[in-house]
């Protein structure tokens, strides 16, 4: 059997969890700092902090644009702070496109992104109208009254003694796993964040339930996924799922990759209810239409993305979600209307084939 000893940080009091089937290692990550010059001398805020503040500050400096930057920011920003982000750019990982329309929306609603990185912080007087300074590596000065860093986030290993049984870690720092996410300990198995993986919640839960599944039951089903879906919660919504184009196209090469776009104020729907910006992305295989990734920008980007998950998950192709019946105006409907103008392509390329079957009386 396997033995778990369990310490009460508070009470300091000790007891043993016998596991006679295995053990899954799920705690989590926590945030990570960068390396700043004045850092440590301010009193920084993260994530875990950003919620339980009593007052709003009259102004925020985030240093981060990936995606907790940026439901902060907007947050923050709608409860009535002048808002700072200070990032090269916003949702680097994402497509382009994406991270260039969160500017514009950002811009619009007075959040300032200066494009620029972090290269010093300084805190300032008590008796000064801010709390710090922040200065860019172009030279741009911020002033905020509370600093926010959301530079990501780093897999929690430490305080399990897993040194002492051989545990391997990855290059990520997180718990090394095999696709049934066993560790390199027969028996221990670890899920989400700690794992250094991809950081959803929906994806550490999926993790969880098939590791314990992997624990308990015969057989085993795979726990490590390819295309995982990821939604960012901002206004518009940001969805994305497996490659971007770039990563296609180093992949599988620029002559085999195609990409359909659609601005979501080109749709009837967003005609309908005034959305302005927005857009949809997606890349294929200009062979067979294989779906190797979408990226998606509107009010329902998470439940779009969905549909496009769906596809991928079955092997149905892009061309072929032009035959799938979607309600007018719905926001899907883009994707029936992106998928018809490929499919009438294909079609046109087989004419000469269509027609001898036609005369032939196939």
């Amino acid at each position: 059997s396997k033995t778990l000893k369990v310490t009460n940080e508070e009470t300091s009091e000790c007891f043993e969890v016998c596991a006679n089937d295995g053990i899954l290692i799920a705690t989590g990550a926590s945030p990570k700092a960068p390396s700043i010059p004045g850092l440590d001398d301010i009193n920084y805020i993260t994530y875990e902090q950003a919620f339980g503040m009593e007052e709003v500050p009259s102004t925020m400096t985030i240093v981060g644009g990936g995606p907790i930057g940026c439901e902060l920011a907007q947050a923050y920003s709608r409860l009535g702070s002048k808002v700072t982000v200070i990032a090269s750019s916003l949702l680097p990982n994402e497509e382009p496109e994406v991270g260039k329309v969160m500017q514009s929306v950002f811009e619009s609603e007075g959040i300032v992104v200066t494009n620029s990185r972090l290269d010093k912080v300084e805190s300032q007087p008590s008796s000064s109208q801010a709390a710090h300074v922040a200065t860019c590596q172009d030279s741009q000065s911020i002033q905020g009254d509370v600093l926010l860093v959301a530079t990501g986030r780093k897999p929690v290993v430490t305080g399990m003694g897993l040194e002492d049984l051989n545990v391997e870690l990855n290059d990520k720092g997180g718990v090394k796993v095999d696709v049934k996410l066993q560790t390199s300990v027969k028996g221990l198995y670890a899920a989400g964040d700690c794992t250094g993986d991809r950081q959803f919640t929906h994806y550490a839960g999926y993790q969880g339930a098939v590791g314990a599944r992997n624990i308990l039951l015969p057989l085993s089903d795979p726990g490590v996924m390819d295309a995982i879906i990821g939604t960012t919660f901002t206004d518009p919504e940001i969805s994305s799922i497996g490659l971007t184009e770039k990563e296609a196209m180093e992949e599988f090469g620029e002559r085999k990759v195609a990409v359909a776009f659609q601005n979501i104020n080109e749709t009837d729907r967003a005609i309908c209810e005034g959305i302005k910006k927005g857009c949809i992305k997606i890349v294929y295989k200009k062979k067979g239409y294989k779906i190797l990734g979408a990226a998606v920008v509107s009010p329902v980007a998470g439940e779009i993305i969905s549909e496009i998950a769906v596809a991928m998950k079955s092997g149905l192709s892009f061309d072929m979600l032009a035959t799938v019946m979607h309600t007018y105006p719905s926001h899907s409907f883009a994707l029936q209307s992106m998928a018809a103008e490929v499919y009438y392509e294909k079609l046109v390329k087989s004419k000469g084939i269509l027609n001898f079957m036609k005369r032939v009386g196939l």
